[in-house]
């Protein structure tokens, strides 16, 4: 007796080896596991992540947003002080060249009154520095280096204040040297904070441009220590031992390779930060909830998978149950019925009610949404924060900025047109053209430079084809808007001649919206009607200006001025800016402005950080839980819920039919050891695990054979 047992268990050990080398191997991600699992990782990572996001903005010190506004600032005007100079070094330069027989004193005369702001002007020996001709102010000799600064553009220091110093080469051994005073546009600075712009040139001397010192002077060179070699702009904070509340925000940035180093200095409140205790909380909630789902998960899907894939392994291998365990998923349960069944065996009657492995996943789904939807309502009900009065003085200048900046392109295109017509010939067309064509060539602005007669018709022309509508011009000399072509802003300088011929210079529309484009932010420039002449973000040309806050703000500043909102009229943060196009004085009858809108969702305060962060966690949440549960839903809950309508057909008694094959993972191996309880039911017990099995081969091609007629037809027919 003992022997036929061990026999046995011999036997069943050998068909459970056997088996296992037939059913598939459900290695990561195929087993029922895996979904649960990566959704259990992928939200301890968004817990992580969360909390240090939380943590790494929860350091004292000045509002990023201001030192992100203060760092851009100066960037703007360092760049802007660095495209004079090269086009004041350029215009020196042509005058240079083309001085022809002019003499010494002839040429310096012209530099003095033809090179804007030029304050000094002389020609020295560039191999023992004796200056042989001078006009205007002395030039700092002794502030030179060794090396003089010839095709390139040095700053220096005298008693006056900074100077911008061009070096031109006359001749193989002479050297033009010239001076311009260091000067900037009026600034809008915060006088609360101290706000002060610092010119520093190489020698270390600081020169305080606008504003006011925010510390004593004698402080200085200790603040702004090491920024004279900074080849990069940079931002950093002095801590003040007697101020508690209060920190010195430093910004600067280098002027090309000049030396000099533009640097704003002002006083900013401390600000705590984002919370990192609220971060914790965040995270720990949704650890919580996630590990909530994560049990509900496995007990729905992967537990009785598990248990039921053993019970059928032992079932196909004949092993004999002595108790069945009880599987409280329907689908499971159903399964585990047929295997019983199938196998010989009693199952015991369990009418009770049991979730689906649907309902259990769907419940764990809900229970992991319910976190990011609470997140993201007491993400949105937060209090708004309040825009510091820095950054609306801060976007007011980028308002004048772009004001100043529009003004003086469309100025310069006048004056092109204004040199252009000087000595014009109208006689000849073809060397008008020519003109043209050299001229255009000289000034990116322009998209077309061409000769009208009083008619506005078009005789001679360079560039592309003109847009403006053929029309008498209304008047000597200006820039005009043409209002009659409606798809995009047509502005055109124009300058008529004494016999009634004009020049006129069409701007580019692409280079007036990219300089509009260089300020952060949406960029409008409308007219006196508040129509949209230009738009950063894409337009058609004179469409209505949307928004309250903005048509408020521009309304404000087209007599001239500049204003600035921080909050909307029902109370909530914004940022706008705009200023009126009134110089230089022949643009200010355009009657534009300039106005600026930014986006305050993107500011880095630390209210909106935090909102931010917690809708971001909210949004990875959603993610990684609609993901893992559509990954169950269809790779593993549909093809259970398959089998288990298979086993409730052969727990009635219906064995014919095979179980068809599901995936190659854990389902997959359940039907596979359900097919072989069905095959011992049907034939027999030779069909246990162990028995060979029919296995397709790569070469094995699937043919349709024809259809074969019955015996008896054939029969009847060779009778008859």
């Amino acid at each position: 007796m003992d022997g036929s047992v061990n026999d046995q268990a011999q036997l069943v050990a050998w068909r459970r080896r056997a088996l296992e080398q037939q059913l598939p191997a459900a290695a990561f991600p195929a087993g029922t596991n895996a979904p649960s699992l990566v959704y259990l990782l992928a939200t301890m990572f968004v817990v992580v992540a969360a909390v240090l996001g939380f943590a790494v903005n929860a350091q004292h010190g000045a509002l990023p947003a201001v030192v992100d506004s203060q760092r851009d600032i100066v960037a703007k005007l360092a760049s802007s002080i660095r495209l004079d100079a090269a086009a004041r070094r350029e215009e020196l330069t042509r005058m240079v060249q083309t001085r022809g027989e002019t003499s010494d004193a002839e040429l310096l005369n012209r530099l003095i009154s033809g090179g804007r702001n030029i304050s000094g002007v002389l020609i020295m020996d560039a191999g023992t520095r004796q200056v042989i001709a001078a006009k205007g102010a002395e030039l700092p000799l002794d502030l030179l280096p060794a090396e003089l600064p010839i095709g390139s553009t040095l700053a220096v220091t005298n008693a006056d204040g900074p100077l911008m110093v061009y070096g031109i080469a006359l001749d193989e051994t002479r050297v033009v040297l010239a001076t311009q005073p260091l000067t900037m546009r009026n600034l809008r600075l915060n006088p609360d904070a101290g706000h002060g712009i610092h010119a520093l040139t190489p020698d270390g001397t600081i020169s305080l441009m606008q504003g006011a010192n925010a510390v004593e002077a004698a402080h200085l060179p200790a603040i702004f220590e090491g920024l004279v070699d900074a080849g990069s702009r940079q931002s950093r904070q002095v801590v003040v031992k007697e101020w508690s509340d209060r920190r010195l925000l430093v910004s600067s940035a280098p002027v090309g390779s000049s030396g000099l180093v533009i640097v704003s200095l002002l006083t900013t409140e401390v600000s705590t930060g984002t919370s990192l205790r609220k971060g914790l909380l965040l995270g720990l909630s949704l650890l919580a909830v996630g590990l909530l789902s994560f049990w509900i998960m496995r007990r729905s899907l992967f537990l009785p998978v598990r248990v039921l894939l053993s019970q059928a392994k032992a079932d196909a291998c004949g092993a004999i149950t002595a108790r069945r365990p009880k599987l409280r998923i329907r689908e499971a349960h159903r399964i585990a019925r047929a295997l019983a069944l199938t196998s010989g065996e009693q199952f015991p009657t369990d009418r009770r009610w049991r979730p689906t492995v649907l309902q259990g996943l769907s419940v764990a789904l809900v229970i992991a949404l319910l976190w990011p939807a609470a997140v993201v309502v007491l993400g949105l009900r937060a209090p708004a924060p309040t825009v510091p009065v820095q950054l609306m003085r801060d976007e007011e200048n980028r308002a004048e900025e772009a004001s100043s900046a529009l003004g003086n392109l469309l100025d310069g295109g006048l004056v092109t047109v204004s040199r252009t017509s000087y000595g014009f010939n109208v006689q000849d067309l073809e060397q008008a053209g020519r003109r043209l064509d050299r001229e255009l060539d000289t000034d990116d602005r322009l998209r077309a430079l061409y000769l009208v007669d009083r008619d506005g018709k078009v005789l001679a022309g360079a560039g592309r084809r003109p847009l403006r509508t053929v029309e008498p011009l209304p008047g000597e000399i200006g820039i005009h808007l043409d209002r009659t072509v409606q798809r995009l802003p047509v502005v055109y300088a124009y300058n008529q001649m004494a016999d009634g011929y004009s020049i006129v210079g069409e701007f580019d529309p692409d280079r007036l919206l990219g300089l509009v484009r260089r300020v952060s932010g949406r960029t409008y420039v409308v007219d006196a009607e508040l129509r949209t002449v230009l738009d950063s973000e894409g337009f058609q040309a004179f469409q209505p200006l949307q928004g309250d806050l903005v048509r408020e703000a521009a309304v404000e500043a087209l007599p001239g001025g500049t204003v600035g909102r921080s909050r909307t009229a029902d109370g909530k943060p914004a940022l706008v800016a705009a200023a009126g196009l009134s110089a230089p004085g022949t643009v200010a009858h355009l009657e534009w402005a300039v106005v600026i809108e930014q986006d305050t969702s993107g500011l880095r305060l630390p209210e909106l950080i935090e909102q931010r962060w917690t809708l971001l966690m909210a949004g990875a949440a959603v993610g990684v839980v609609l993901l893992t549960h559509v990954w169950q839903l269809y790779i593993f809950v549909r093809p259970l819920r398959r089998l288990a309508n298979v086993a409730d057909r052969m727990s009635e008694g219906n064995v014919e039919l095979p179980v068809p094959p599901q995936r190659h993972d854990d389902i997959g191996a359940i039907a596979m050891c359900l097919e072989i309880c069905r095959q011992v039911r049907h034939t027999g017990s030779a069909r246990f695990g162990g028995a060979l099995r029919l296995r397709g081969a790569g070469a094995d091609r699937t043919t349709v054979l024809p259809r074969v007629r019955s015996a008896a037809g054939t029969g009847r027919g060779t009778k008859g």
